[in-house]
């Protein structure tokens, strides 16, 4: 007897390393936009070819893309993964480069939007991989198969203590009943360990923990941050409303797109409003990922605005807004890390 009903579509197994992997992707696609579209401007915009042949950099992306594609497909090496999303990164920035003209009837690629068009392209990829991959707590399953690509990659003459450490992590989170687990930290064990090597980001990033330890640990630095970040909320929304109204001729469609700067603005110092209480209340944590949604909807969407404006003119607001980003993401690792120690410590006197 033959049974319909739907098809079994397997689960994906999330790749652990992905956000790292998907940041080094869009550091390089912006660069490389940036960086293209900064050397055209100084040089006259010159063409490469001659005699009616046109070499659009288009082609170049297209190329950097495959070679990030065949890097993928022929090597077995963490190292080569983290180039290959370089790489692609590189390929994709300067092929977007040229979405202007592909979009008009004359091949425009000085089109208006085209900066809010690329921008919206990077902002709909970030939220497509936040969403499929994320930060979420792996699966059992996950868990073990990133386990044991870790100790695939192990390099010959063993694990450093830090990555010993990750895979006991991701093996602790394994089923304890699946032989594959029991199998893989016996495995584990069996591998050589080395001395700790610090890498220069791993020294600078140490030397950030304790500055930000220090400082935090400051009296009255509550108080400090909530002054800072008020007046970084004031600034936004006065900045993008004088943007809406010095905003070139031309370069908005009406009153709809200042209205959207402004409102999109509002909102994002209102969900910062909301930090403020929090932190007031002695929920620092929870403070900090208020302040990093305002920040995101400054982002993901005021910006979009923004740049259909001023294109590259919105870099200015962008740059602050994520050096502002990147703090905050800093600030909530080191207090999830320091509320981590301070359990592990009341576990011990327990």
């Amino acid at each position: 007897m033959i049974r319909l009903g739907r098809p079994h579509l397997p689960r994906l197994t999330r790749n652990l390393e992905a956000p790292l992997l998907f940041e080094s992707f869009f550091v390089a696609a912006v660069a490389s936009f940036l960086g293209i579209r900064s050397f055209l401007a100084a040089t006259g915009y010159p063409t490469l070819g001659s005699s009616g042949i046109h070499i659009a950099h288009m082609l170049w992306g297209g190329l950097l893309l495959l070679g990030a594609l065949l890097l993928l497909i022929g090597f077995l090496d963490r190292s080569i993964t983290h180039l290959a999303a370089v790489t692609a990164g590189l390929g994709f920035g300067t092929f977007i480069d040229e979405i202007g003209k592909f979009v008009t009837s004359d091949n425009n690629y000085f089109f208006r939007p085209s900066i809010a068009l690329i921008y919206g392209i990077f902002v709909a990829i970030f939220l497509v991989a936040k969403v499929f991959v994320g930060r979420h707590r792996p699966t059992p399953p996950e868990a073990l198969a990133n386990a044991l690509d870790l100790m695939g990659a192990a390099p010959e003459q063993g694990l450093e203590p830090d990555d010993r450490e990750r895979i006991k992590e991701l093996l602790a989170m394994a089923d304890p009943k699946d032989a594959r687990t029991r199998a893989a930290t016996a495995y584990l064990a069996a591998i050589p360990s080395v001395g700790d090597h610090d890498s220069l980001v791993e020294i600078v990033r140490d030397r950030f923990a304790a500055v930000y330890e220090r400082v935090m640990g400051v009296p009255g630095a509550d108080t400090v941050l909530v002054v800072v970040v008020t007046v970084y909320a004031v600034l936004a929304i006065l900045g993008v409303g004088f943007l809406s109204v010095l905003a070139p001729s031309g370069a908005a469609a009406g009153t709809e797109i200042a209205i959207a700067q402004v409102g999109s603005t509002i909102v994002g110092a209102i969900l910062m409003a909301r930090g403020v209480i929090a932190l007031l209340a002695g929920s620092r944590l929870g403070a900090f990922h208020w302040f990093l949604r305002g920040l995101l909807v400054w982002i993901l969407v005021t910006q979009v605005f923004v740049f259909y404006s001023w294109e590259l003119g919105g870099l200015v607001g962008l740059a602050f807004d994520l050096v502002a980003y990147g703090s905050l993401r800093y600030a909530i690792d080191r207090e999830r890390a320091s509320a981590r120690t301070a359990a592990s410590v009341r576990l011990s006197a327990e």
